[in-house]
């Protein structure tokens, strides 16, 4: 018989390939740095705060003023500098005048940080910069449209995007196929709880055209779940509209399930029953949810009961039940794991092996876990990249999160900048597990 404590065993081996040291020293030498670099980060969590608040203002500062503000931020607020380091700086550059220079150099440190995570700066230059073999889920950066007129820039991008890549063979393997990512909110303003009718309607307004010209070139589109309250409507949206004429039997088009959601399991079972009424199968990218704090606070702000588990560890377990009755839902469903986690990249390596099922993805965000990426690889298994694509300015929000992500106390990158075991890292997180992202 199969144990539990077997199965830890074999998922803690898969692990250690996973986050073995193979590789170009190159490689070897970027996880070095980057590991350094974090470890140093969390040693002085105020000046880090302050950093991140300084590059989320940053794109609307006037370049030649960046340092005015950049003191403002990090010299004239409480953080882990000694006070006669800052002093002495700024004396300093002010004394030889070098304000400005010292503006444009703190500007192109921030871009050349924000080109780690961000693909490209524009669909047009695609072809010049993707030379990278990877599939990849392309994803425009933006926030929220505020206005028609933004709503529409951000639509048409997405036409720039699609006309910009290549299109793909009938019998391709699935996972190289080519996929775009949609924010809903950024290609439709209308989008109000509590007028879902109307908002599905305007909603599914702006969509069709986008998956018509994908569908054309044989691209998957992947709508991207945001904050709980548009949860509902992009759901629904998703469901009438992958039933109409036009679009029922087309077998490329996902959803976004958020683990950290009380309700997932609830919505892929949900999700099972609408794929098996179409007759078509549905991805399901599978994540733990990236909107964790604001959605704790704006239920505070509510007086709501949470939507999201409050815990690390909960999220965690509730993950690994997603992934098994992910895999049981096949071939209804079309598993896609986006995650950074060793442990739940062992856990799903298990479970489709254990289960003979090969039509699954991994997905990663593009800069992010290199040398995971690369040992997944010489496993055999094919890693998509969650790749954005767009200028600095409207794509700081998504760098922030990354940031975030990547400094986060219980993020993989802090973990491993630790040195932490490999035994602590791919704990079982019924046994309080609180790693990982």
């Amino acid at each position: 018989m199969f144990t539990k404590q077997l199965q830890d065993e074999e998922i803690l081996k898969i692990a250690k390939t996973i986050d073995s040291t193979n590789g170009s020293l190159y490689k070897r030498f970027l996880f070095f740095i980057s590991s350094i670099t974090f470890r140093f980060g969390f040693r002085y969590p105020k000046l880090k705060l302050q950093i991140f608040k300084f590059i989320d203002v940053l794109p609307s500062i006037e370049t030649n003023k960046i340092y005015e503000y950049f003191k403002i931020y990090i010299f004239d607020e409480d953080t882990e500098i000694p006070h006669f380091i800052k002093t002495l700086f700024h004396r300093l550059i002010r004394l030889l005048f070098l304000s400005t220079l010292a503006s444009y150099i703190i500007l192109l440190f921030v871009k050349f940080f924000a080109k780690s995570f961000i693909l490209t700066d524009s669909p047009n230059h695609l072809k010049k910069e993707d030379t990278f073999k990877r599939p990849r889920t392309y994803d425009i950066l933006g926030e929220i449209a505020l206005s028609p007129l933004e709503a529409k820039k951000y639509q048409k991008q997405y036409f720039q995007l699609i006309e910009e890549l290549s299109e793909v063979e009938t019998n391709i393997n699935p996972k190289l196929r080519t996929n775009i990512s949609i924010k809903c909110s950024g290609i439709e303003t209308k989008l109000y709880p509590e007028a879902e009718e109307k908002s599905i309607q305007y909603l599914k307004e702006a969509l069709r055209p986008i998956l018509r010209l994908a569908m054309k070139k044989g691209i998957g589109i992947n709508l991207d779940m945001e904050q709980y309250d548009l949860k509902s409507i992009i759901s629904e949206t998703a469901k009438e509209l992958f039933r109409e004429d036009d679009f029922k039997s087309y077998p490329h088009f996902g959803i976004v399930i958020q683990s950290y959601l009380k309700t997932s399991k609830d919505d892929l079972k949900i999700w099972k029953e609408y794929a098996k009424k179409r007759g078509v199968p549905i991805t399901i990218r599978l994540v733990k949810g990236a909107y964790l704090e604001y959605e704790r606070i704006k239920s505070e702000e509510r007086g709501w009961i949470t939507p999201v588990f409050e815990s690390k560890q909960e999220t965690d377990i509730q993950f690994e039940e997603n992934t098994l009755y992910l895999l049981d839902s096949y071939p209804y469903l079309r598993a896609a794991f986006g995650t950074h986690n060793l442990r739940s990249l062992a856990f799903v390596l298990f479970h489709t092996k254990r289960k003979s099922i090969s039509d699954f993805e991994i997905q990663m965000l593009y800069g992010m876990a290199e040398k995971y990426k690369s040992n997944l690889e010489s496993m055999g298994q094919i890693v998509r990249e969650y790749s954005p694509v767009g200028l600095l300015l409207p794509g700081m929000a998504y760098l922030i999160r990354r940031l975030l992500e990547n400094t986060s106390n219980q993020g993989f990158l802090y973990q491993m900048s630790l040195g932490k075991s490999i035994h602590s890292m791919v704990k079982n997180p019924n046994e309080e597990n609180l790693n990982g992202i």
